[in-house]
């Protein structure tokens, strides 16, 4: 299991991304990118989907012909959008914290801003099996190359 995004490959890693409690599994499918969106409950230590293979598992989210798809709560805290087109690989996210935080990622990177201060950029970065790429906490905290999962989850072979 191998991924380029944003110009940084991710080998062995399961969750390139997590933002607060959604972890994406972002996968090569074919010559497009396919997309696994789940949101980990820490309290029943269960997943609950709400993109599978790239399709809504519920009525907030939505896609297009091209291909984004997109969440808002009824609050409106927390956004993002995913073009799954070999070369537009894009995801924003909004995370509710105490400011704005915002993960971008383009074809030549991914750029983690709060508010309108850029945090951090990974270019050209390599991470292999790591657990999660890049993850943000509900702190606004965020880590690199985590290889730990949270307690009670457990990793499944895709059949």
């Amino acid at each position: 299991m191998s991924v380029n995004i944003g110009n940084n490959y991710f080998t062995g890693v399961p969750f390139p991304l997590v933002l607060y409690d959604r972890f994406f599994h972002i996968y090569e499918d074919g010559k497009s990118f396919n997309l696994d969106v789940f949101r980990w409950d820490e309290t029943t230590k269960s997943a609950t989907y709400e993109v599978l293979a790239g399709k809504p598992q519920n009525e907030e989210i939505s896609t297009n012909p091209t291909g984004i798809v997109t969440f808002a709560n009824q609050l409106g805290v927390f956004l993002f959008k995913f073009r799954p087109k070999p070369g537009v690989s894009q995801i924003f996210g909004q995370v509710p914290v105490d400011d704005l935080w915002e993960v971008r990622i383009s074809d030549r990177k991914i750029e983690v801003y709060r508010g309108e201060t850029l945090v951090v950029t990974l270019e050209r970065d390599q991470m292999t099996n790591m657990k999660i790429g890049l993850q943000l906490f509900p702190d606004g905290s965020l880590a690199i190359g985590v290889n730990r999962l949270p307690d009670g989850m457990q990793l499944v072979p895709r059949i």
